[in-house]
């Protein structure tokens, strides 16, 4: 009786074994597959003036491998700039909220609102892109606010711009943003 079952579980073990190398090869492809580029991906990236922050967003979000329009892709980098938006004013309501001089502080202060106005244009972009509108002029919109926040520092270049690295950032996503409404995809 010891024999049959071992017999049997032998036999289980064969047939088994086809199924659980052919599910191994194609979850080796699946991950390769992950890590392709997708051509139209790879077309805006190349087209665009960031292409470093193209690559790279796009190779970390898993959206981009799905993305088959132009649209998709427009959508897909309004997120993730309103998502890095998010986190950067965060970061200067923080930075406001915890400056004890009283000049810096108002400094910071102006920068907060205009992250506040870019809070709207990051809004309107989404709308804008629904119904199909100049994402470019809505795009340079919400880089303005940026580039006021850093006209501030210049202004004042006693006080150090905490946001400096921050700001550039966002400015590149919106410029992507532009240079993908202007590809040829």
């Amino acid at each position: 009786m010891g024999r049959s079952i071992s017999s049997s579980s032998t036999i289980s073990l064969i047939f088994l074994l086809p199924y659980i190398f052919l599910l191994s090869v194609d979850l080796f492809g699946t991950n390769l597959r992950a890590n392709d580029i997708p051509k139209l991906v790879q077309k805006a990236c190349d087209f665009s003036t960031v292409q470093d922050l193209c690559n790279n967003i796009f190779k970390i979000d898993s959206r981009a491998q799905w993305a088959t329009t132009k649209f998709n892709l427009e959508d897909i980098t309004i997120k993730l700039a309103y998502s890095n938006y998010t986190k950067i004013a965060r970061k200067v309501l923080t930075i406001t909220s915890d400056e004890t001089n009283l000049e810096f502080r108002r400094i910071y202060r102006y920068c907060l609102h205009q992250y506040l106005l870019v809070r709207s244009d990051l809004e309107n972009l989404i709308h804008v892109l629904d119904l199909q509108g100049d994402l470019d002029q809505a795009a340079q919109n919400a880089s303005s606010h940026i580039f006021t926040c850093m006209g501030y520092f210049t202004h004042f270049s006693n006080i150090s711009n905490p946001f400096a690295h921050d700001n550039e950032n966002l400015v590149y996503f919106f410029e992507l943003i532009r240079d993908i409404y202007f590809a040829p995809l």
